[in-house]
């Protein structure tokens, strides 16, 4: 083959490509269009690796809270056992998508527990004790909904009471 004929061939790949390559995009958006009809493209995307653009729109809503159960648990003490009770809230932009988070309760009061077992009434009373424990329940929580969808749509747990006896 010459060397012109080469060049030619190479051209009319390069637009083939193209062609197939503007096919399929315009296609996919197409079939995304038509499919909307019959679903929303975030429940349809939702399990995929393009979930993130349905994100967006999660972004522009005001946070919503939504409270869990109060856990009372059991704190060791020098002469005698104490108790903690907690109520914690999830702070979430999605709230329809979270409103089944009192079914996990068992997972959080277990990972609690855990948390609280190895402290004592006296690590619960020192001086900054409320900030070092915020941030050691929610990522308590947090790994605890590590295992579940529900993961993707909490953006923060906050302590709405704490209280010692």
């Amino acid at each position: 083959m010459t060397k012109k004929q080469l060049t030619l061939i190479f051209i009319i790949m390069l637009v083939a490509s193209i062609l197939v390559s503007a096919g399929t995009v315009f296609g996919g958006l197409w079939y995304m269009k038509q499919s909307s009809a019959n679903q929303s493209a975030e429940d349809w995307l939702s399990g995929t690796p393009l979930a993130f653009l349905t994100e967006e729109n999660s972004t522009e809503q005001a946070p919503s809270y939504h409270s869990l159960e109060k856990v009372v648990l059991s704190v060791k003490g020098k002469q005698q056992n104490h108790f903690l009770m907690l109520e914690l809230a999830v702070e979430t932009r999605n709230p329809e998508k979270i409103a089944n988070l009192n079914d996990y309760m068992p997972v959080v009061e277990n990972s609690l527990i855990k948390l609280f077992s190895d402290k004592t009434y006296e690590d619960l009373q020192a001086d900054g004790a409320v900030d070092h424990l915020q941030r050691e329940v929610k990522q308590t929580i947090l790994t605890a909904f590590d295992k579940t969808p529900l993961i993707r749509h909490i953006d923060d747990v906050l302590l709405t009471k704490y209280v010692v006896q």
